[in-house]
C-alpha cells in the first residue's frame, strides 16, 4: 500500500514534470517570434502593406534627372520624374509611373518637337535639360526643428525629423508638388501652411530640403510642377 502510494506521488511528479518542460517551450517558441518580429520592424501582414505603401509614396526622394540616358523598357525614380514632367506638359495622359512605356516615348517626341529638337523619344542630357527648363521657378526655404510634434495646418500629419512635405500659402491641402533643385527632384504633398518670408512660394519641410540638397542652401531658387489637386 505505501508502495503504491510512493508511485502515485512519482507519477503526479512526472506529469507535472512534463507539463511544465511543455509550457517553457510555448514560452521560449513565443519570445523566438517576438525577437524575429522586432527584428523585421514586427512587419506582419498589415505592417507590410504600410511599408509597401511607405515605398511607393516615396518612390521619388532626390532622383536626378539627366544623370544617365532614359529609354523605352526602362524603369526608376527618375523615370517617374520624365513622366510627371510630360504629363505636366500635357504630353502624357494619365499617372505618371517609374516605368519608361511606349506612350512616355511618344510623349517624349512630342516635347522635342515642341522645342525643335530632333524627336528621337531618347531623354539625353540635353533633352533632360530642356524638360527642366521648360518648369516654372519659383523661391524655396524649409523648416522643421523646434516644431517637430506639432500638428500642421492641414490636420492628419504630426510634423516629424522624417515628414516629407511642402507648405504653401494657397494650394489645397494634399496636392501634389514635383519640386527640383539642381537637378535632384521629390514628390511632395501640401500638408502645411506658409513660407511668411517674402517672396518665397515654398517652405519644404527638413527631410524634403534635404533629399534635393535645399538645407545647406536654406533658399534657393526651385522647378516646380503641380502634379494633382488636393482637398
Amino acid at each position: 500500500m505505501e508502495r503504491s502510494h510512493r508511485l502515485g506521488k512519482l507519477n503526479i511528479a512526472v506529469v507535472a514534470g512534463i507539463l511544465l518542460v511543455l509550457a517553457l517551450v510555448v514560452v521560449l517558441a513565443g519570445s523566438g517570434n517576438d525577437k524575429a518580429a522586432a527584428s523585421t520592424g514586427g512587419i506582419g501582414l498589415a505592417s507590410s502593406k504600410k511599408s509597401q505603401a511607405r515605398t511607393s509614396s516615396s518612390l521619388v526622394r532626390g532622383a536626378r534627372l539627366g544623370a544617365r540616358t532614359l529609354r523605352e523598357g526602362m524603369s526608376g525614380p527618375d523615370v517617374k520624374v520624365l513622366n510627371s514632367i510630360v504629363r505636366f506638359k500635357n504630353f502624357l495622359s494619365g499617372a505618371a509611373t517609374p516605368t519608361f512605356s511606349r506612350p512616355t516615348t511618344s510623349a517624349v517626341r512630342r516635347f522635342q518637337n515642341s522645342a525643335d529638337m530632333a524627336s528621337s523619344g531618347v531623354v539625353n542630357k540635353t533633352t533632360a535639360r530642356a524638360l527642366i527648363g521648360s518648369l516654372h521657378t519659383s523661391e524655396a526655404s524649409w523648416y522643421g526643428p523646434g516644431l517637430y510634434g506639432n500638428g500642421t495646418a492641414c490636420g492628419k500629419v504630426t510634423l516629424r525629423p522624417t515628414t516629407i512635405g511642402l507648405a504653401n500659402k494657397n494650394l489645397p491641402c494634399g496636392t501634389r508638388v514635383l519640386i527640383g533643385y539642381r537637378g535632384k527632384f521629390i514628390i511632395a504633398p501640401v500638408i502645411d501652411r506658409g513660407p511668411y518670408g517674402p517672396g518665397r512660394t515654398w517652405d519644404l519641410t527638413k527631410a524634403a530640403a534635404d533629399a534635393v540638397g535645399l538645407t545647406s542652401a536654406g533658399v534657393g531658387r526651385v522647378r516646380h510642377a503641380i502634379l494633382s489637386r488636393g482637398y
